[in-house]
């Protein structure tokens, strides 16, 4: 068996398929939630997982944020002198994974629209972010993709929690 070194699929595929892997809990949660009721004895739990699986996520992308602030700091260095924005840059990757922790606090209606908020906003920095050149170009049109998925899937579920 060849490692995944050694395999002939190119990173941006990969990248493409683990994505996409990724979006299928937010896809199958959110129509059976759309498509059940509130009776239903599961509802309530794929109401949280779904919420849970939004918040994992977002952390996620704020990792990625993380690394790429970490990547860009010449000589491991992050003060503003030394990589300006940098120190910023990484604060900020903290934000995502705050904002959807306190999120969860929220009464379900609330926590979906805060996190899809914040998919929005993390979507638009990742896309900006890969037009300039700190992600790589190809994570630009993964992300517009991904976020128009996962919005649309909490839009979803934003109607009916409503």
């Amino acid at each position: 068996m060849a490692d995944a070194e050694n395999s002939n699929i190119n990173p941006t595929s990969r990248a493409w398929v683990l994505s996409l892997a990724g979006f299928i809990p937010f896809a199958c949660l959110s129509v059976f939630i759309v498509l059940g009721n509130e009776t239903q004895p599961l509802f309530a739990l794929a109401v949280d997982m779904f919420k849970i699986w939004s918040a994992i996520i977002l952390s996620f992308l704020g990792g990625i944020r993380w690394g790429a602030a970490i990547m860009q700091a010449s000589d491991g260095q992050l003060a503003e002198d030394h990589n300006p924005g940098g120190a910023t840059q990484l604060l900020l990757s903290v934000a995502p994974s705050i904002v959807a922790l306190f999120a969860l606090l929220f009464p379900s209606l609330y926590c979906i629209i805060v996190l899809m908020i914040c998919f929005c906003v993390q979507g638009i920095w990742d896309s900006f972010s890969s037009m300039n050149g700190q992600l790589p170009k190809w994570m630009g049109s993964i992300r517009v993709t991904l976020t128009a998925l996962v919005v649309a899937a909490h839009a979803g579920v934003l109607f009916a929690l409503a």
